[in-house]
């Protein structure tokens, strides 16, 4: 066999295991595509039926709103969404004030806080009252000092040596 037969022969082997490397990484490929696919449906599904969740939740607010009788657990529900929901009035309101507005007792206008009368509405504004929060701060325990008796430099008490003469 002459040196040009040996090269054919190795290029039609490379070629063949070319041939075979692209058949196994276009399968591949093929599945993980299809799998991605299927994967990205199951997630459409299930967000879809988050917001049937969602829509049935705020149908039984409504609900509740409306004065209609509900399970226990409902109503339970229900109420620590009203409790919620004051909360958050309150962090707009307190947020509005920071800023020198709050809101039309009436028409809920943003306007100035020392408005008497609302611009929008004319509607005659009371005078607001913000109680401020105290933040309770964590008391500290200050580490405890000592004295190293060898060269009297002041060390903290979890210290096991002196940082200076090492005693």
């Amino acid at each position: 066999m002459d040196f040009m037969d040996k090269v054919s022969e190795l290029s039609k082997k490379v070629g063949e295991g070319a041939e075979k490397t692209y058949k196994v990484v276009a399968d591949k490929s093929g599945k993980i595509i299809k799998e991605t696919k299927i994967r990205i449906k199951a997630n459409d599904l299930e967000a879809e039926i988050e917001g049937i969740y969602y829509d049935m939740g705020r149908e039984t607010y409504k609900m509740y709103k409306d004065g209609e009788e509900l399970t226990p657990s409902f109503t339970k529900s229900c109420k620590k969404i009203e409790k919620i929901q004051k909360e958050i009035e309150n962090i707009e309101i307190k947020t509005l004030y920071l800023r020198d507005l709050r809101k039309c007792s009436n028409c809920n206008e943003i306007i100035e806080i020392n408005n008497k009368f609302c611009p929008k509405c004319g509607d005659k504004q009371k005078t607001i009252k913000i109680k401020e929060e105290k933040i309770k701060e964590e008391k500290v325990d200050k580490p405890l000092e000592k004295i190293c008796p060898k060269c009297s430099k002041m060390a903290l008490d979890d210290e096991v040596f002196c940082t200076e003469c090492r005693i």
